[in-house]
């Protein structure tokens, strides 16, 4: 069977981010939480929440 997901380095990071403790707090936009910390994918990338506050 072909494989049919887009940007499986990214998919691969998420999956070792979940293995670490890391959750899945929303799905739209997709968005991680562990503890205080906060990542955001946009655009097939992990955007650091900090970092967008910081804009």
């Amino acid at each position: 069977m072909k494989e049919q997901r887009h940007l499986p380095a990214l998919r691969a990071h998420i999956e070792q981010l979940l293995s670490k403790g890391w959750v899945i707090a929303s799905r739209s936009p997709m968005t991680l939480r562990s503890g205080s910390r906060c990542y955001l994918v946009s655009h097939g990338m992990l955007i650091s929440e900090s970092a967008t506050r910081a804009a």
